[in-house]
């Protein structure tokens, strides 16, 4: 199983990330998110400085929680210029919706070469599915 893959699409960035459990793909998501600015191995190579963030967000369905995980990671590099991967995350299924928990380590983004940003998460043509071969499967299109 690859983590993630990228499609070609005009001013915007559309991809499908994979896990194996529905937080894995989540995981993926946000990894292959921070991959179209950052490189993954720096990310995950750095030593120094390294921080932790707690995140938590509620979704009435699978993508909105999936949206609203990936805009709070999207406010945390513009406003904190945090970027991080993913060490811990848990989804629970809530009356009338979910629940994310998530624990990112990363760092100040200026310890990262960058090419470009992310705008914006949008609902275009995202899906949380889990696939015929029984992967879940998150695809997304984002603003750059």
């Amino acid at each position: 199983m690859h983590k993630y893959e990228f499609f070609d699409k005009t001013a915007d960035a559309k991809f499908k990330a994979f896990g194996y459990t529905l937080e894995e793909s989540f995981s993926n998501a946000l990894e292959a998110m921070n991959s179209i600015v950052f490189k993954i191995s720096e990310i995950e190579d750095y030593e120094f400085d390294k921080e932790m963030r707690e995140l938590v967000v509620e979704g009435t369905n699978l993508e909105s929680l999936l949206y609203n995980f990936l805009e709070e990671s999207i406010f945390l590099l513009s406003a904190e210029s945090f970027v991080g991967l993913v060490e811990n995350i848990k989804i629970k299924e809530l009356e009338g919706g979910y629940k994310l928990k998530a624990v990112l380590k990363g760092s100040l983004s200026i310890n990262f070469e960058s090419s470009g940003e992310v705008k914006a998460v949008t609902y275009n043509e995202m899906h949380v599915k889990q696939n015929d071969e029984g992967l879940w499967e998150c695809q997304v299109v984002v603003d750059l």
